[in-house]
């Protein structure tokens, strides 16, 4: 009777109906805390309820010493032993046993591998309840498995311009990607490592994450795509976010330009009757009009004519390497006496070229340290769904159901 009591409390704080028997999960043998994590799926909601010590949520993290807080918004209820029970939304249920074990001194009973998959989550469930401190230890005694991302020959296999990235044996890659670092879909990987060394403070991982990453994600699958679809690295800190997507458009800007101003130099050339840009003869005036007329039409075979409208949909990566892959075409006059354009001349074009998008896509390499000094990241957490029939109906205006806690500082 009593667990049936406790089930429709959990189900009506929810606001969801649970579904089958929860998993209970013994953390601490003289628990005075009850922490029950709704895991949304396509069933309905499975429900994961964590035994634990209320001191100890309160001394490891200051987002779980808030919601156990008596005078905090965040809902609870107290079972009929006097347990407190909180509720937590769509974390990952073996994270967040791993995490509270760590919290309650139990390294022990953590397992003794860790898949790059289960670290992400961890990594995760950390910086959401602002507790990274407690697995950082684990973290670097795995360092050894992330040791191989630490060099840049690990990151050439992630540039790929076939970007056959999307697996065909889905349970096979899902494998390989939790347990290890070379699964076949590199976007996913580079992401995970990303989070992770961010979180984690891998300062040899972070520089090489976030470069291959900025360089092979894509931002639309298709390039017409309306731009609501970008979603970008979400799982990011609002500040790294942001600035991620800021260099990203930036580069993709200076490719777009790179090649625009080469185009726009020759049109203006053609139309103005400027002097020939021949390197061979002075009085030659096909060559200009054969490099222009060779670039549009090799510009469109490479599907990026035009470039403004067709890069958003690719990522920095295959867009340039796009543009290198472009190869000028030869012509004859009515003579067929002239091969234009010229060797001399497509050399000097594609030098130009070259040069132009290197320079916009050139790195500047990101220190980690530096980069958390300088950004103070900001970080939001959403602990807990807001139930909008019930806004405003706790005494204060607070929210019965949750509230959005935002901390200032990584």
């Amino acid at each position: 009777m009593a667990l049936k009591k406790m089930r429709n409390a959990l189900a009506e704080l929810s606001g969801t109906e649970a579904v089958g028997s929860p998993k209970y999960y013994d953390i601490d043998k003289n628990h005075n805390c009850q922490v029950c994590l709704l895991v949304s799926g396509s069933t309905g909601t499975n429900r994961h309820i964590f035994r634990v010590s209320e001191s100890t949520l309160r001394l490891a993290s200051p987002v779980l010493a808030r919601m156990v807080d008596p005078s905090s918004p965040w809902k609870k209820e107290n079972d009929e032993q006097g347990n407190l029970t909180i509720l937590l939304h769509d974390d990952d249920p073996e994270a967040l046993e791993i995490l509270f074990r760590l919290m309650h001194f139990q390294k022990e009973r953590v397992p003794k591998r860790l898949g790059l998959k289960m670290i992400f989550h961890l990594a995760l469930v950390c910086d959401k309840y602002d507790c990274v401190d407690v697995a950082n230890p684990l973290i670097h005694e795995f360092a050894a498995d992330l040791k191989e991302a630490e060099s840049q020959a690990f990151w050439n296999d992630f540039y790929q311009y076939s970007f056959g990235f999307q697996p065909q044996n889905e349970e096979y890659v899902e494998e390989d990607n939790g347990n290890g670092l070379h699964g076949s879909d590199k976007p996913t990987i580079a992401k995970m490592l990303l989070y992770v060394s961010f979180i984690f403070n891998l300062e040899d991982v972070f520089p090489r994450a976030y470069q291959t990453y900025l360089m092979i994600w894509q931002p639309k699958k298709k390039s017409d795509e309306v731009d609501d679809v970008v979603e970008g690295p979400t799982c990011l800190p609002d500040r790294l976010y942001c600035y991620f997507m800021a260099e990203w458009e930036e580069k993709r800007t200076g490719i777009v330009k790179a090649v625009n101003d080469l185009i726009k130099s020759y049109t203006f050339g053609l139309v103005y009757n400027n002097s020939s840009r021949c390197k061979k003869y002075n009085d030659c005036t096909i060559c200009d009009i054969a490099l222009y007329g060779s670039f549009i039409r090799r510009l469109h075979y490479k599907g990026i004519f035009p470039i403004k409208e067709k890069s958003d949909g690719i990522s920095l990566y295959e867009l340039s390497e796009r543009i290198k892959a472009v190869q000028i075409g030869r012509y004859w006059d009515e003579s067929r006496s002239v091969n234009v354009p010229h060797s001399q001349c497509t050399r000097e074009f594609m030098r130009d070229l070259f040069k132009e998008v290197d320079s916009a896509i050139g790195s500047k390499k990101v220190e980690l340290k530096g980069f958390k000094d300088l950004l103070g990241t900001k970080r939001k957490l959403c602990v807990l769904k807001e139930d909008e029939d019930n806004v405003g109906e706790k005494e204060g205006g607070g929210s019965d159901t949750g509230m959005e806690a935002e901390d200032d500082e990584t």
